[in-house]
């Protein structure tokens, strides 16, 4: 086993995925029924045969960069990097983030006793042709000693690099382990990039992971074919076989029925959960909100979670309509509520007359209470909730959050409700 480098002796405990051979690989085999398109279009741009020596010229003379369109071809229809070159594909339909790998890279590595030679590359990604993020590859072969030109590597050992895996076997690239970016739209990968990584770990020259180890790969190999091999990109996942599914809107299930007021003071409150249903995703997730009230000077209407209270602010008659919302993953459906308050007279007949006066209001600090037989005083909020009670005719009311109260005067044979502002 190849020596690991200072600090990655995790990897003899833990190597990532093995060789195509091996129980537990990631490889894909190019007739794999996963794959549902091939690049249709390619550019590239080799690098020189020998970084060290530019004027030895630049690989790729007699692999063009149409050698990586379509199936994969083998040990020589490939496309030729040299070192650090790159090439560039482009699809009919672009490839698309679904669960699992979404595109596998093909080079023409092969098997050597028991190791692999293997020419590995950066893999980039672009929705735009311009902007291109690279996945996280990580390196956890050994860099104190270089690899020779026709040295050999554990595929064990190395990790989202193309390359990992011989002739007629892909390695896949999972769009997920990309860091997202404002500038990539995982759904419409329309470019798919192959950097090679030179493979010399003389410092300057060498190339680095995404943990900051130097990349240590087969070098120097001074010929036309020399770098990583572009055989083929294979599709798994793109638009035209994957759409991006449609987010239905939640709809109404259980209408709410007429709500009919027929006391004074009465609370009504209302669990809406059930009235909507999403097929997409789960109801108790769905919000409720109020969109609009018709008539806030008769009827009060609040939300706490997905109930509903509703008060009447007076005797008289009226009706209210309420513009209710459901809402589930930013789609939302409107519904109404159609509220019915009825008369209800106070029960004090003209030559029983109870004369109750609350002042100031709005009130800021306190309220007063004058009338005939004052008994006791109660204070309610707008869904009902009481909150206070006292014999009190002068009420501190610093306490209470600003709004709309309202106050219950019990005069013995007769009760008074009144409404009052707290600022």
């Amino acid at each position: 086993m190849m020596a690991l480098m200072p600090g990655l002796a995790w990897a003899q405990i833990a190597p990532f995925a093995p060789a195509q051979d091996q129980p537990g690989t990631t490889a894909m085999h190019a007739d794999s029924s996963a794959f549902v398109a091939w690049a249709t279009g390619c550019v590239a741009e080799p690098g020189p045969m020998n970084i060290t020596n530019p004027s030895a010229g630049v690989a790729g003379a007699g692999y063009p960069a149409e050698n990586a369109i379509g199936v994969p071809d083998g040990t020589y229809g490939v496309t030729c990097l040299g070192d650090g070159g790159w090439a560039t594909v482009t699809f009919a339909s672009p490839i698309c983030n679904r669960p699992g790998p979404d595109f596998a890279v093909f080079e023409n590595g092969f098997k050597s006793g028991t190791q692999w030679f293997l020419e590995i590359a950066f893999v980039e990604v672009s929705s735009d042709g311009e902007n291109f993020f690279r996945f996280p590859a990580i390196t956890a072969v050994q860099y104190e000693t270089q690899i020779g030109g026709f040295g050999t590597m554990d595929p064990a050992y190395i990790h989202n690099f193309a390359g990992k895996y011989g002739a007629f076997y892909g390695t896949p690239f999972d769009l997920d382990d990309v860091e997202d970016n404002a500038l990539l739209d995982k759904n419409n990968i329309t470019h798919v990039r192959v950097v090679d990584v030179i493979g010399n770990i003389d410092p300057e020259y060498c190339t680095y992971d995404s943990q900051g180890h130097p990349v240590n790969d087969p070098w120097s190999t001074p010929f036309a074919s020399c770098g990583f091999d572009l055989d083929a990109v294979g599709v798994i996942h793109d638009i035209e076989h994957f759409p991006t599914p449609t987010d239905e809107p939640p709809y109404i299930v259980n209408p709410v029925d007429d709500v009919v007021f027929e006391g004074y003071p009465q609370t009504i409150q209302l669990y809406l959960n059930g009235v909507a249903t999403d097929p997409d995703n789960d109801d108790e997730l769905i919000e409720y909100s109020i969109v609009s009230n018709s008539n806030e000077a008769m009827l009060s209407a609040t939300m706490e979670g997905k109930m509903l209270n509703l008060m009447r602010l007076s005797r008289e008659e009226a009706v209210a309509d309420l513009v209710m919302r459901a809402t589930s993953n930013g789609l939302y459906v409107d519904f109404n509520v159609h509220v019915i308050i009825n008369y209800v007279p106070d029960g004090i007949e003209e030559n029983d007359v109870v004369t109750v006066s609350v002042y100031p209001n709005p009130a800021h600090d306190k309220i007063f209470v004058d009338g005939d037989n004052v008994q006791k005083i109660e204070i309610f909020d707008v869904i009902g909730h009481n909150i206070l009670t006292t014999n009190d005719t002068e009420i501190d009311v610093r306490g209470l959050e600003p709004g709309i109260y309202f106050v219950r005067i019990n005069c013995g044979d007769n009760i008074i409700t009144e409404r009052v502002i707290i600022k």
